[in-house]
């Protein structure tokens, strides 16, 4: 048998040659089986337009030449998975009490299918719990309580709970309304028909009577006029002072008492929430009494203000002048009715979801040779829509952030939420006021009157811990 022959060195190199040849045809083919995978991705132009144009730096900006707030605003745009258009917010077993509202609403008894919020009780779905009773006789209702027992959404007349439900309207209460002659001669109306109130209202009036107030009491307390089927804010008006006393002192529980009293002209003199002032038209457009030491002192006021016509008009200065803008703030809020607003709230929690999912594909700021641009979102109170604003690093201040709303709102010509709802004596022009900025999320107690960015450091802060920051606004 003839031997095999060994293999020859120019052999074993060329058979070493082809299968690295193989190798490399494999890897090349891997590589733009991956290429095309990555231009299908729904995030390719956010990684194509950072690898041609931008490079990161080491803050986390975006530096290059395609820097642009057209840029930010293509990039940043989430492309929500929920469209409320085809797929309204779904709440069970509530009442729809408004024609329109800034996210389509829908609101049913049929508890099949998903839903995103339910006032009665079913599995999965987040519970609403709606009220204006005061928490002092339902103590289940307080906030903390109603989270306690699984209550996802509150909506009480606390400024606190996720949607408030006060008893103040610009539609039901035309407080704006001129006073009109004061012709009894009591001092004061009450209509109180609870006689068992547990804050001790009736032992006040007892003891503000016996200070030698006079008292047309309507109500089935104290009664000593006929109340039969009178007009209640009709007979108010008559009287210089109306005694708004309600069935107990829990904050923010102020009830139609208070603004009947405001409608009618009749200086409230109230028993009740201790935070009163925030919600009067003006400093002196009421008396309130804290306890019964504060009785005697009060009394004397009134009496001071019947003999003095000069200083009762003062009091009343409100109805000419208009109220002070944190009254406007704070009513102006019920131009949206609270089934909407319960709506707002639920969608914002669904696209604030989403929002966060896509965040880390959000570049939300960027940086040119001039400096760093960085992008925010900006709603009225009310609605649910937001509004680009685009701010500089050199501008990124508290001043730099309020100029730039009312330039972006001014440009858009936006109308203020409330225009045609307040009384057209308050309407004020063309021209936006801006009371409140503040993060979405926040309670409109917060919003309001305890809360603030404290310092442009404070609101750059922000802005850095969140990129793409939400704000809501409001014009007054």
């Amino acid at each position: 048998m003839r031997p095999v022959a060994a293999p020859t060195a120019s052999r074993l190199w060329w058979g070493k040659f082809v299968q690295l040849g193989i190798i490399a045809i494999v890897l090349i083919e891997c590589v733009f089986i991956i290429h095309l995978h990555v231009l299908n991705s729904p995030f390719q132009s956010v990684n194509t337009s950072y690898s041609n144009s931008l490079i990161p730096d080491h803050g986390g900006s975006i530096i290059g030449s395609s820097c642009s707030e057209e840029w930010l605003e293509k990039m940043d745009r989430v492309n929500y998975t929920r469209d409320f258009v085809k797929q309204p917010v779904l709440i069970l077993f509530g009442t729809q009490e408004w024609s329109t509202c800034a996210v389509p609403c829908v609101f049913h008894t049929n508890d099949n299918g998903p839903a995103d919020g339910t006032f009665g009780v079913r599995d999965g779905v987040p519970r609403i719990m709606r009220s204006m009773e005061s928490s002092a006789y339902y103590p289940d209702h307080e906030l903390d309580s109603a989270r306690r027992k699984g209550f996802t959404v509150v909506m009480t007349t606390s400024l606190m709970s996720d949607v408030p439900v006060g008893y103040f309207s610009w539609i039901e209460y035309p407080v704006m309304d001129p006073p009109q002659p004061k012709t009894k001669t009591a001092l004061a109306a009450a209509f109180i028909s609870n006689c068992g109130a547990q804050n001790g209202r009736l032992r006040v009036f007892n003891l503000l009577q016996k200070e030698g107030i006079t008292i047309d009491s309507y109500g089935a307390c104290n009664q000593n006029i006929a109340g039969g089927r009178v007009n209640k804010l009709q007979a108010l008006q008559k009287y210089k002072f109306s005694l708004a006393f309600e069935n107990s002192n829990v904050e923010d529980y102020v009830t139609e008492k208070f603004f009947q009293a405001l409608v009618a002209g009749s200086i409230p003199v109230v028993v009740g929430a201790p935070n009163i002032e925030e919600f009067a038209p003006a400093p002196n457009s009421y008396l309130y009494i804290k306890d019964e030491n504060e009785v005697k002192s009060v009394a004397a006021k009134m009496m001071f203000l019947a003999g003095n016509a000069t200083a009762y008009d003062e009091a009343l200065r409100w109805k000419y002048d208009g109220p002070s803008l944190s009254f406007l703030a704070l009513v102006d809020m019920a131009v949206v009715h609270s089934s909407c607003r319960l709506c707002i709230h639920l969608a914002t929690r669904i696209h604030s979801k989403e929002e966060a999912s896509v965040a880390p594909q959000r570049p939300c700021q960027c940086s040119h040779r001039s400096g760093t641009i960085h992008h925010l979102y900006v709603r009225e109170r009310g609605r649910f829509k937001p509004e680009s604003i685009f701010l500089e690093e050199s501008n990124l201040t508290l001043k730099g952030l309020v100029e730039a709303v009312l330039q972006k709102f001014t440009a858009i010509q936006h109308e203020p939420i409330w225009k045609g709802d307040r009384p057209e004596m308050i309407r004020g022009d063309s021209n936006l006021r801006v009371y409140r900025i503040y993060p979405v999320g926040l309670t409109q107690r917060e919003a309001l009157y305890s809360w603030s960015f404290k310092s442009d450091e404070g609101f750059k802060e922000i802005v850095r811990q969140h990129p793409c920051s939400n704000f809501e606004v409001i014009f007054v």
